[in-house]
């Protein structure tokens, strides 16, 4: 079964998300919580990365994702193969609201802005899977990048 999350992209309310970005699978802090921050990595990069902006930066999230997930297992040769269009991936989707199968939630928050990036929180979460609600919410760290990750 595979690790749900969610990403909320928020300007200081976490109430009131900009958007919700669903990832299907690895959703855990040393996959997702790792690939959040490898993410703000590359944004930091470009000449402009929208940092302050929730709406822009989680549509350039959906194509980071897009790309990390556009592969397959080719079980004849053992090996990861990426498909030929830059659609053919799965396990990203844009939400109105967190399903109620997530176990962690992420919080992207463009109106903090520490060390020149967005703060990010984590959250194990438990949802009432009849009635949509949250029924617990912890407070857990992400792992820091490993220094060539950063490069």
């Amino acid at each position: 079964m595979s690790t749900r999350s969610t990403t909320h992209f928020i300007h200081g309310n976490e109430a009131n998300p900009t958007a919700i970005i669903y990832r299907h699978s690895d959703g855990y802090p040393e996959a997702a919580g790792v690939d959040l921050r490898k993410f703000l990595e590359e944004c930091a990069k470009l000449s402009d990365p929208r940092f302050t902006d929730p709406s822009y930066l989680a549509a350039k999230y959906v194509v980071f994702l897009a790309d990390l997930f556009n592969n397959t297992w080719d079980w004849k040769t053992g090996k990861e193969v990426r498909y030929e269009s830059k659609l053919e991936f799965l396990s990203v989707g844009v939400m109105s609201s967190d399903p109620s199968d997530i176990e962690y939630r992420y919080i992207v928050d463009c109106g903090t802005i520490v060390d020149g990036r967005p703060v990010i929180r984590c959250y194990a979460v438990s949802m009432d899977w009849k009635t949509g609600t949250e029924t617990q919410k912890k407070k857990v760290e992400i792992p820091a990048l490993e220094k060539e990750e950063t490069k």
